[in-house]
This record gives C-alpha cells, sequence and structure tokens, in this order.
C-alpha cells in the first residue's frame, strides 16, 4: 500500500500542469498571461537549476568514488550534452525568430516562436520530471506526509511552468491534438519515474542517475538562457514580465518553505 500511495503522490504533482492549462483556457487576455507566465518560468527554471538541482548534483557527486576534478569534469560534461541535446533537437524544429511586432495585428510569427518553446519547454520537462518522480516515489515510500510535501513543492513548480507550456501553444490552433498529447505527458511524467524506479527495484546507479540529473540540468538551463531569458528581454517594457517575474519568486519561496 505504501508503494501504492508513493506512486499516486507522483500523479498528484502532475495534476498541477493541468491546472496550469486550465487557467490559461479561462483567461481572456491571453498575450498578456503568456508575457506573464514567461517572466514567471524564466524565474522558476532558473530558481530549480541554482536552489534544487545544482545543490543536488552537489550532495549526489559526494557518492562518486572520483576526484573533486574527475566530478566537476563529468558533471559539467553531462549539463554540456543536455545543452547540446535540446540544441540539436532546436535545430530540426522549424525556423523561428525571436523578432516581436507588438503593434501589427497579426502575430503569427511571434506564435509560431512561442509554440516551438512550448515544445522544447516540455522535452526537458519530461526528463525532469521522470528523475524528480524517482524521488517523490522513494520518499513517499518511507514517510507518506514528507512525500506528500515533497510532490505539493514539485506542484508549485509545475504550475507555472504548466502556465508558460499552455501559453506558448495557445497561439497554435491547428495543433488541437498535440497540445493534448503534451498536456497528458506532463501529466503522467512523474509517475513514469515512480513506475520505472518500481520495475528497476532501485537498482540505478549512483553515477547513472547523477548523469541524468545534471542532463537534465543542463536542458533546463538551456530552456531558461536561451529561449525564456530572450523573451523577457524583448517584453522588458510591458509590466507583466515585472508581475511574472515577482510570482515566481514566490513561488520559489513557497518551495522554500513547504520543503
Amino acid at each position: 500500500m505504501g508503494n501504492l500511495n508513493a506512486m499516486l503522490l507522483t500523479l498528484f504533482a502532475g495534476i498541477f500542469f493541468l491546472f496550469g492549462f486550465g487557467l490559461v483556457k479561462f483567461v481572456k487576455k491571453k498575450r498578456e498571461l503568456s508575457i506573464l507566465a514567461t517572466g514567471m518560468a524564466l524565474v522558476v527554471m532558473l530558481g530549480m537549476t541554482f536552489f534544487d538541482l545544482m545543490p543536488e548534483i552537489i550532495e549526489m557527486s559526494e557518492t562518486l568514488k572520483f576526484s573533486k576534478w574527475g566530478k566537476l569534469v563529468y558533471i559539467l560534461a553531462f549539463m554540456i550534452l543536455g545543452i547540446f541535446v535540446l540544441k540539436v533537437f532546436d535545430s530540426f524544429l522549424p525556423h523561428h525568430h525571436h523578432e516581436h511586432h507588438e503593434h501589427e495585428k497579426n502575430h503569427e510569427e511571434h506564435d509560431h516562436h512561442l509554440f516551438h518553446i512550448g515544445f522544447i519547454m516540455t522535452t526537458s520537462l519530461i526528463l525532469h520530471n521522470i528523475l524528480e518522480g524517482m524521488s517523490i516515489y522513494i520518499i513517499g515510500a518511507e514517510s507518506l506526509s514528507a512525500g506528500f510535501l515533497t510532490a505539493l513543492a514539485v506542484g508549485c513548480h509545475n504550475l507555472p511552468l504548466g502556465i508558460e507550456v499552455a501559453s506558448s501553444l495557445e497561439g497554435e490552433k491547428n495543433n488541437g491534438f498535440l497540445k493534448k498529447i503534451i498536456a497528458l505527458l506532463l501529466l503522467f511524467s512523474s509517475s513514469l519515474g515512480a513506475v520505472l524506479l518500481y520495475f528497476l527495484g532501485g537498482n540505478i546507479s549512483d553515477s547513472i542517475l547523477l548523469a541524468l540529473v545534471s542532463l537534465a540540468c543542463g536542458m533546463i538551463l538551456y530552456i531558461a538562457l536561451f529561449e525564456l531569458l530572450v523573451e523577457v528581454m524583448s517584453y522588458l517594457k510591458r509590466r507583466e514580465t515585472y508581475y511574472g517575474m515577482a510570482i515566481g519568486g514566490i513561488v520559489l519561496l513557497l518551495m522554500t518553505f513547504i520543503h
């Protein structure tokens, strides 16, 4: 029963993505929400990197029997690989531009760019969620209350990211089926991590886990610095950008208190 409850906690964390998708559906000012969500997602993803993933990577590296420099090279190699993988994946997607035409009636080019961001963000989040689902499952199997708090903290991350992904996909009217697939992947990706861990019996070496976390960290850094930051810089004159960044900061603070 403990394993089943721990599995359900991973689904609970994933449901927050659906809350984000639902919020976008009910908000009328889509453009303003999109700008706000981008600022919020930038802060949350950078916070995830420096306050969540980095400390976890440092802690996990202590178990490796490498020298200090060997550990650093190992971690950086997989982080760079994560950046490279997304960059290569990026090059196979339709060409997009970062130019913005706020005063034009036709926002089609910008909508394509936002769709592009949402698509590659989903790719990095799925890997991250699989790893996070493993963590929730391990903690929840040991202590249901601790697992619940962990899942709630992860959900605080997932809600603004779900809003950002949904906002990015909103402008593309001809990809309804793809949007549903993305929503389902985000919903169940944490549970997939728990399922994999269950069938593997927890037999994943520390070095492989460290490699995967470092890979996910590199992917998230790529999204934050090469996609979201560009969007935020282009909307520095819009107050929604600063509102979003402030909300992102509040989310990070809440996550800290929950932990």
